[in-house]
Parts: C-alpha cells; sequence; structure tokens
C-alpha cells in the first residue's frame, strides 16, 4: 500500500473515503453534519472503539464518510491514532476502495507531528497481509493507496519506516522452519545490509567454535542445519547501542522435548533476531544518529542421536561452565556466548530480545513484555519509549537472591533453578552473568511476539513487536 501524507481543508478531500477521528462527546465538522443526520447516540457517541458510515451520494470529493471515536479526550494517547489509521484501512479493505483519506484535527495533548507519525504507523500495519503460501489470491484484497490529512504531514514518511520495518519482521517470521533456517536468514541479512549499506559478517559453525561458543554449539548440535552468527554494524558516530536477538529457527526443546500441541508455533522463536534485522532496517532509512552493533545467533534445537543432553556441561566463550539440565531452555545458552561476544566490545548499552520464558506470558499476559535490567537510567529508558510506542514493558527486579538459584552443584551455573519459581527473572538472572559491566537491558517477549486475538491494527499470527520500541529508544540513547 502506498501511504504518503498532505494538508488540505476536507473540501479538497478526493480519497474515495474520508476517515474522521471524533472524541467522546465531541463535535463532528459542520460541513459532515449533513451525512450524520440519521445518525443516534446509540449508534456513535465517540467512545474508543465505535465506528460509523456512510455514503456522501457524491456531494463531496469523498464518496465515503467513516467516522471513527477517539474515546474521552483527556485520555487520549498516541495508541489512539493508531487505532484510528488501522480502522480507516481495515474499512477501506472491507470495501474494497481505492484509497482512503485519515484526517487529522488538532486534538489536545497531543502534537500533530506525533499524531501523524502514529496514525501513518497503524495504517501500515493494519495493511499487512501475510499471503506468500496461498495459491488462490483473488478473494484477498488490497488497498492501493491511503493519505495522512495533517499540518504535519512530513513526518507520515517516518511512520511509514517504522511500520514497514515492524511488517519486514512479521513477513519474514511467519516463514516455517522448513525455509527459514540459520542460512537463509543470514543470506537474508547479507542481502539487506547490502541494500541498505551497512556492514554485515556472517560466521559459519568451524569460525564459532574457533570462538569457544560451546554454550551456542550444545544447541546446535541436534540439527543437521548448521548454526550461523550474524554481527551486524551500522553507523560511526554516538554511543555504541548492541542489541543481541535470540534466533531459534524452531524449538522443539531438544531431548526436553516440547507437547506436539501448539508447537508449530515455534518457529517464531526466531522473533528476537528478526526484531535486529528490522532495528537496523529502520535506523538506516531514518538516518539514526547513533551506532549499532547487532548481534544474532542462529540455529535450530532438536532432538537427535548427537542432541544435547540433561546434565551435559559446556564453557561458554567468557570461561563460564554451564550445567545444561532443561535442553527446552535453549535460548539463553545461545544468547549467553552472543553476550559475551558483544560485551568485549564495550558497548555504551547492550539490549538482549528475546521469546525466552514461557513465565513472561503467565506474568503479564500478552499486554506487555518484561524487561529486566543492571541499570535504571537504561530500563526507564526503555519503558518510556514503550509508552509512546504501545510496545509496553514492565520491569521485574534482578535482586541477588535469585541469582543463588542458579548456582549448580557441578559448574558455575545451571541453565533452570530446581524450582518453577520466577522464570522469567532467572532467565535474565542467567543471562546477566555474560554482560560484564556493560550497561544491559534484557526485553523477554514470549508474551507478545504473535497476535491470536481480535488487534485494532495488527492480524493474527507474528507481531514484529520490538521493533518501534528499540527505534525509539535507540534514538533517545543517541542523545546520551
Amino acid at each position: 500500500m502506498e501511504l504518503t501524507g498532505k494538508s488540505c481543508a476536507i473540501s479538497a478531500i478526493k480519497e474515495d473515503v474520508l476517515a474522521y477521528p471524533v472524541a467522546e462527546g465531541g463535535a463532528i465538522p459542520n460541513e459532515l453534519k449533513e451525512f450524520t443526520k440519521g445518525m443516534s447516540d446509540k449508534q456513535f457517541s465517540g467512545k474508543c472503539g465505535e465506528s460509523w458510515s456512510a455514503t456522501t451520494l457524491e456531494k463531496m470529493g469523498f464518496s465515503r464518510l467513516l467516522l471513527v471515536g477517539m474515546g474521552k479526550t483527556e485520555e487520549l494517547d498516541l495508541d489512539a491514532f493508531r487505532k484510528l489509521g488501522g480502522t480507516a484501512v481495515r474499512y477501506g479493505i472491507s470495501t474494497k476502495s481505492a484509497s482512503v483519506a485519515v484526517y487529522l484535527p488538532k486534538f489536545v495533548k497531543i502534537g500533530d507531528p506525533d499524531a501523524a507519525r502514529a496514525a501513518a504507523e497503524g495504517a501500515m500495519l493494519a495493511s499487512y497481509r501475510f499471503t506468500r503460501f496461498k495459491t488462490k489470491k483473488d478473494d484477498i484484497y488490497e488497498l492501493p493507496k491511503t493519505v495522512v490529512v495533517s499540518e504535519a504531514a512530513e513526518c507520515v514518511k517516518a511512520g511509514v519506516v517504522l511500520a514497514n520495518a515492524q511488517n519486514y519482521v512479521r513477513g519474514l517470521n511467519e516463514v516455517p522452519a522448513n525455509l527459514a533456517t540459520p542460512a537463509s536468514i543470514a543470506e537474508e541479512a547479507r542481502q539487506l545490509a547490502k541494500e541498505k549499506g551497512f556492514s554485515c559478517k556472517v560466521y559459519g559453525k568451524e569460525e564459532i567454535k574457533k570462538m569457544n561458543m560451546n554454550a551456542f554449539l550444545g544447541v546446535a548440535q541436534g540439527s543437521v542445519q548448521p548454526p550461523a552468527l550474524v554481527v551486524l554494524e551500522y553507523g560511526s558516530k554516538g554511543p555504541l547501542v548492541a542489541i543481541v536477538g535470540k534466533g531459534i529457527t524452531f524449538d522443539s526443546g531438544g531431548i526436553s522435548i516440547k507437547p506436539a500441541k501448539g508447537m508449530q508455533e515455534m518457529k517464531y522463536d526466531k522473533t528476537g533476531a528478526l526484531v535486529v534485522l528490522g532495528v537496523f532496517k529502520a535506523a538506516v532509512e531514518l538516518g539514526l544518529p547513533v551506532r549499532l552493533l547487532g548481534v544474532m545467533p542462529l540455529t535450530e534445537n532438536l532432538p537427535s542421536g548427537s542432541a544435547q543432553k540433561p546434565g551435559d556441561i559446556v564453557t561458554a566463550c567468557n570461561g563460564t561452565t554451564i550445567e545444561v539440565i532443561n535442553t527446552d531452555a535453549e535460548g539463553r545458552l545461545i544468547l549467553a556466548d552472543a553476550l559475551a561476544y558483544a560485551a568485549e566490545r564495550k558497548p555504551d548499552y547492550m539490549i538482549s530480545i528475546a521469546t525466552l520464558t514461557g513465565a513472561a506470558l503467565v506474568a503479564l499476559g500478552r499486554q506487555c513484555a518484561a524487561v529486566l535490567s543492571n541499570d535504571d537510567k537504561l530500563s526507564q529508558a526503555l519503558e518510556e519509549s514503550g509508552t509512546r510506542t504501545f510496545e509496553r514493558l514492565w520491569r521485574l527486579p534482578l535482586w541477588k537472591e535469585y541469582s543463588e538459584m542458579m548456582k549448580s552443584d557441578f559448574a558455575d551455573l545451571k541453565n533452570v533453578s530446581d524450582t518453577s519459581e520466577a522464570g522469567t527473572i532467572t532467565g535474565a538472572i542467567f543471562l546477566k552473568e555474560f554482560v560484564g559491566e556493560t550497561k544491559w537491558a534484557h526485553i523477554d517477549i514470549a508474551g507478545v511476539d504473535m497476535i491470536n486475538g481480535p488487534h485494532p491494527y495488527l492480524e493474527k499470527g507474528a507481531s514484529g513487536i520490538g521493533v518501534r520500541l528499540l527505534v525509539d529508544a535507540v534514538s533517545g540513547l543517541a542523545g546520551k
């Protein structure tokens, strides 16, 4: 879908559909009142989630009017504008319209630039459809064009860049494991780097061995697909921010095998690594004044005659020994080596992102991700970015008492504790042992990596959540 911005009066709009936002109890412009004469308060009152449509009988430049409820003015936030853009695009698709205009009058509390960008994000995210494997596409309608009408029309471009980067991640993440192998994702990273002009180095199995990344290799040894370590670099000025993403292209649990029900969703266990790619794509297109280091450990986790076994002890590249109690706690093993590798570069900030623990879903549901950090300012910056992007975070503690739970009788650490308590925290406590003195935060996206129910602007399937959050956070860190 083509999405642009422009500034004009309602009377100058020539798109098929005009989507107009109305706050709860708010007024409707005089030029639109003619088309709302038969509308009652029971049909539409401006509450968040409400919408109402009418035809204009060609009395205006547009043929359909869509009123979208924004809720109470005093409770208005940026996500209301994402919902506005998403609702408008979905209506345009449902009516098979040729074009949609999303009109943004001034609202209290929300600045024009932020509202325009958010509306563009919602519109682009709602336009996404994953149809790669559909052989019959005649009944799939794609809206050709949307316009965000705002006095800050120039800010629409940033929203398009951010949403497209998120959609890029969604599309890659939906590809199943028989096609999305470590090698294919590494090649995708190479192609993106070539296209966008940043550095990409791919290390194969033998090179990973030479780096003594035995925690990573232990996970990989059960699969016939060779592992890959992808290292991305962008920028030459500003603070160095390292982003390390978990890239398990399929997670069966290994010898500690998962139940069959829902196992197909384990293709999404590569989300963290793909978010790294999305962040780099957006960073280049936005020209962020920051240095980025991206580290993506990629492998499958499968059971076989050569697979890692419970009780095995491996040595990570920083010399830490790890007793593997549960092979299904594999993400922290590959991240251990990746974090230690990134820490050697002495970044100013380091952020790991992963579908790490099912406990995150139990604790927080699908409304937000968990963040855990050894630095208050970094955690606060991420939480504030989460609020702005509506990719919300909730901080959990890293108290020293939790570290005791991860000590092994036979090695320095074990990869899971002896109890089922505090699973998200103990997973992050494990990772903390590999970051050294670096200012570090870990984001556990296990509850938000996919959408499995109704959402205002995201379809069922891979969510791509994390891209806009990290781009916003990195932008802020660039000035610190």
